[in-house]
């Protein structure tokens, strides 16, 4: 599986993970946050579109997150606004990060 890797980053353990929780880790000068949820596991930039705060606090219920600064919530596997918050905007999105689980190794590709 090397050469499925290239260009991907070492992240954590898998262990580091909790089902169904979450994992900070940074990845250069990348706050990434690993989400273990009902259909796998997803990593976004730890950081609320609408107010640049950290998400990682935030609530996980069926793969959504909530910002707990304002309250919108963001589908975890494509990073899409789903609605709250204090500007409704269609546009707002996570920044989301390829994920690879190679064994008992997370690796992320951050660009």
């Amino acid at each position: 599986m090397a050469a499925a890797l290239e260009g991907y980053v070492f992240a954590c353990p898998v262990a580091d993970v909790p089902v169904r929780g979450k994992k900070t880790v940074h990845v250069g000068e990348t706050r990434v946050l690993i989400v273990a949820c009902e259909s796998g596991m997803y990593a976004i930039e730890d950081r609320c579109p609408q107010t640049g705060r950290p998400i990682a606090h935030g609530k996980v219920i069926d793969c959504v997150i909530t910002s707990p600064a304002t309250g919108a919530e963001y589908d975890l596997r494509t990073g899409q606004y789903i609605g709250g918050g204090l500007s409704p905007l269609q546009s707002e999105r996570l920044r989301t990060f390829p994920l690879k689980v190679d064994g008992s190794k997370v690796y992320l590709l951050v660009a």
